[in-house]
């Protein structure tokens, strides 16, 4: 770190950008720890021999725990939050993920919003949704229809939303903030473990506690199959747990998805549960950690907190969660975003467990290939508007393969996809060059379409309506 300055003018220089935009001392402390860790020669990445096995105690299936619900004072105590602080840059937007269509006429917010009236309306409950959003999307939330007003009937008349803290980009060698923090690219979200110190910064989390709720159901926004189970929520109850965390078996999908584990000291003790991401994982281990055998379950950041247990917790001061340093580019400077993952909050609690759940509680949008797949027939929109794979397939999730040069962003994608393919049949699907599918097809099997030019060709060229087990060009 020779070539880093003084830790005394780091930390004058975080603070005060960090000041500057009137950030709660407790986000300050926080962040200036993690610049710290990183200033300390903290990598993020873990030592692989700390790294052991779950007990058989550690986890639960969801298919043993029976179905017969919750009550509904039981379920008067829950609210629901939805990180939704992410915009749709991955798929060349510069909106919220969470206005993408998914299915004909409703985004990602809509079906939100009908999975909780919906629960509302079967328990005669007010159940609150919150969103965690960022700087970046809080406004074209808020904006959406229905969405501002979402919880006014709800106990303490609750906002729709609160807003995730921000952290200050670093660049790289100096560790010091980049730029002059006068605009958006100078800052980042610092990761969705910020949601535990938003809700509690905000006061959002004594309102909560002040008005009858006992636990908050977390979930990634894009995951519209995450929603409130009331058998989870009655089990949780019923067992006295602090926090809980699903995982669902891994599919050649999910290799790079994050893994629960306890922690192994030197001497052979046994620590509390932990969350390991892609990010932490030493390079010559990535294999190991990428092996289902071992691993057979990944994290799918749906998450169940005891809001006493949760408060208690960050009232002795912060959760201290593991550390994630994520380089980025900005403009051509390297720089670095410090970030946490809400799933690590497992190690801060005594009374924790982990939740094996099936595939259809998982059924996010990360790309626009995930997208096809869930537009397609090979998901449905269930009666309680949960995104579910279609009851009829036979098969695991289709693999979907759609070639970055023309699909990556959502317009190039939009405007070759005019009618979304049946995959309910498909076990994958791959599309090389520029095709335009203009008419509605099957995929059976595995197929692969390929066009060899640069020049966009119709599918409807090819004069079939179906496709099985197959290789075929154009012509």
């Amino acid at each position: 770190m020779k070539d880093r300055n003084d830790w005394s003018v780091i930390e004058g220089a975080v603070r005060e950008r960090m000041r500057s935009r009137n950030m709660q001392d407790a986000v300050i402390a926080e962040i200036v720890r993690r610049v710290r860790l990183v200033y300390e020669g903290e990598s993020g990445r873990v030592d692989w021999n700390t790294i052991g096995d779950l007990r058989p105690e550690d986890t639960i299936d969801l298919e043993t725990l029976g179905d017969e619900g919750a009550s509904r004072e039981t379920l008067k105590g829950l609210a629901i939050i939805k990180l939704n602080g992410g915009l749709g840059t991955t798929m060349g937007l510069s909106v919220p993920k969470s206005v993408i269509e998914v299915k004909p006429g409703l985004n990602f917010l809509e079906i939100m919003k009908l999975q909780v009236e919906h629960l509302r309306k079967t328990h005669s409950i007010e159940t609150p949704l919150l969103f965690m959003n960022s700087f970046n999307t809080r406004d074209d939330t808020l904006a959406h229809p229905g969405i501002r007003s979402l919880n006014e009937n709800c106990p303490g008349k609750l906002p729709a939303d609160f807003l995730q803290n921000m952290a200050p980009r670093l660049l790289r060698d100096s560790l010091l903030p980049l730029g002059d923090g006068s605009q958006d690219s100078h800052w980042c979200p610092p990761g969705h473990g910020d949601v535990f110190l938003a809700l509690f910064t905000t006061g959002l989390l004594d309102r909560l506690i002040e008005n009858g709720y006992r636990v908050a159901f977390l979930s990634n926004g894009d995951n519209l199959g995450a929603t409130a189970d009331p058998n989870i929520l009655r089990y949780f109850l019923s067992e006295g747990l602090e926090f809980a965390s699903e995982v669902t078996p891994k599919t050649r999908a999910d290799l790079k998805g994050g893994v629960l584990y306890r922690r192994r000291g030197p001497e052979g003790e046994v620590g509390p549960i932990e969350l390991l991401e892609t990010a932490q994982v030493p390079d010559e281990h990535l294999s190991d950690f990428q092996d289902v055998n071992r691993f057979a379950y990944f994290n799918i950041n749906n998450l169940w907190v005891n809001l006493e247990a949760l408060r208690e917790r960050l009232r002795r001061g912060s959760l201290e969660l593991s550390l994630i340093v994520n380089p980025k580019e900005v403009d051509g400077t390297p720089v670095l975003q410090l970030e946490t993952a809400m799933g690590a909050a497992i190690g801060r609690f005594d009374r924790t467990r982990v939740i094996i759940v099936p595939r259809r509680r998982f059924a996010p949008v990360k790309n626009c290939a995930d997208l096809l797949v869930r537009r397609s027939d090979a998901y449905t929109l269930e009666s309680d508007y949960r995104l579910e794979m279609n009851p009829t397939r036979k098969l695991s999730e289709p693999v979907v393969i759609l070639d970055d040069r023309f699909y990556k962003k959502l317009p190039d994608f939009e405007k070759r996809f005019l009618e979304a393919p049946s995959l309910v049949a498909a076990s994958s699907f791959e599309v090389r060059g520029p095709v335009i599918f203009d008419r509605p097809v099957k995929i059976s099997g595995q197929v692969c379409l390929e066009n060899p030019d640069a020049t966009d060709r119709l599918v409807s060229e090819l004069s079939r309506d179906a496709f099985q087990d197959e290789t075929i060009a154009f012509p």
